[in-house]
């Protein structure tokens, strides 16, 4: 059982290297290094592998497309955008209940680090002085931010599992939309013993307020409508005239990555066009340390994945596990569930547990659906996540509210057991349709 060994000890020690504060995408490098160590590749071989896992096309579309997105968050708060999104969504809702889920469900729609500090005012001003406690605000904010992480693209985590998975994107986000539909509704669960006013009607929203509230959203919108036609341009027009050898090579990822990375440019000239930015701004915020903190864990896991698939771990593994006659529903599950208890990242439980779970699922044949348990998979590695001490948001909004893990925790558990059960029934539905 030499494989299972030396796999669960690397996928150890990155977790403990990740609690000792070493940052993560140096904790998933050294974990590579090791895998590559004890699976019998030499000295020269392993930085070798990682070099060519760093320079990899899907690597470099997928560095290209955290940077761009990262720094179009940043445009857009310190634009004043977000904040003018915010008063918007408030008027046109009315009721403070519902603006209090609303607003980090739609700031959500653009992911940034640490981002439920930044949708922790708009909840407190949606609720009004007095209406709810710390900890009720602080899950409404915490909870309600992360229904998208699933399958919304703009997502890291989303496009490192299609990567990972060799999906795409449409195929994977049809079957986990679902799973946020899941979140959204399990969260109908925290709306239990509000405070009465909070369901009261304000009065109606100045007229053209949705109009406004369109423009305000159109730097997200607008990734979308170039996106969309642009897969069909790359696909039927691109790529095919590529130079065969670079064809070979990097078409699959062209074809993933370049209509989002042409949607995010398009989106940040647009968003400088429609706050007025100086070009200087852009090139602070592109020069700022966020991006490329992010890019450097998108390549630590493109390598982590590149040294498993070299050194034929996964198929090793597989095999011991098959002779252990565990089920590898219960790995798939449970494996992204630590991973992302322990590193509270989207990212981080993708890239840590995702190059076992693709490559378990590979071996048992045409009968698994890979979209099928890469759907179990992320739904449970975003439970871990969302139920982790370590997750940024879940900190900052505590910090913000004035209020502990404990009560926090107390109203999340409901919700996320409910989402659980879903999950599970919504796995076992597709397996038993072999879908």
């Amino acid at each position: 059982m030499h494989a299972l060994a030396y796999s669960f000890g690397v996928f150890a020690l990155i977790l403990v290297l990740s609690r000792l504060r070493v940052p993560l995408s140096l904790a998933i490098a050294a974990g590579a290094v090791v895998l590559g160590f004890a699976f019998g590749l030499t000295g020269s071989q392993v930085p070798l592998t990682v070099f060519a896992g760093a320079i990899q096309p899907r690597a470099i579309a997928l560095t290209v497309v955290t940077v761009l997105l990262l720094a179009l968050s940043g445009m857009m708060q310190f634009g004043g955008q977000m904040t003018e999104i915010v008063d918007l969504v408030k008027a046109l809702l009315r009721r403070p209940a519902v603006a209090m889920a609303a607003l980090p469900a739609l700031i959500g729609l653009l992911p940034m680090p640490g981002g439920a500090v930044f949708s922790a005012p708009m909840v407190e001003a949606a609720a009004g002085r007095g209406n709810a406690g710390g900890s009720v605000l602080s899950a409404f904010n915490y909870w309600f931010r992360h229904i998208w992480e699933h399958w919304w693209p703009l997502y890291p985590g989303v496009m490192l599992a299609m990567a990972l998975s060799k999906s795409s994107y449409w195929a994977l986000a049809a079957y986990q939309l679902p799973l946020g539909v899941f979140m959204a509704v399990a969260g109908l669960l925290l709306f239990r013993g509000l405070n009465p006013d909070l369901h009261a009607k304000a009065a109606p929203a100045a007229p053209g307020s949705s109009r406004k509230l369109l423009i305000a959203t159109s730097s997200i919108w607008v990734i979308v409508l170039v996106w969309v036609p642009m897969q069909f341009i790359v696909a039927w027009a691109i790529v095919p005239n590529l130079p065969t050898a670079f064809r070979h090579s990097a078409g699959s990822a062209i074809t993933s990555y370049a209509p989002l990375i042409f949607g995010l440019l398009v989106s940040i000239v647009w968003t400088v066009l429609l706050r007025h930015h100086a070009w200087s701004v852009v090139g602070r915020i592109f020069a700022g340390k966020v991006p490329y903190t992010m890019a450097g864990l998108v390549i630590s896991v493109m390598i982590f994945q590149h040294m498993l698939d070299q050194t034929g771990a996964a198929r090793q593994i597989a095999a011991e596990l098959r002779d252990l006659r565990v089920p590898v529903v219960l790995v798939v599950a449970i494996l992204p569930f630590i991973a992302g208890l322990l590193v509270g990242l989207a990212v981080g439980f993708v890239g840590v547990s995702f190059p076992i779970v693709v490559a378990l699922v590979e071996t048992m044949g045409a009968g698994a659906s890979m979209h099928t348990y890469v759907a179990l998979a992320y739904g449970f590695g975003h439970l871990g996540q969302m139920m982790s001490p370590l997750h940024l948001c879940h900190v900052m909004s505590n910090q913000y509210f004035k209020t502990t893990f404990g009560p926090v925790y107390r109203r999340l558990l409901p919700s996320a057991l409910a989402t659980a059960v879903m999950i599970v029934i919504y796995f076992s539905i597709l397996r038993i349709a072999h879908l």
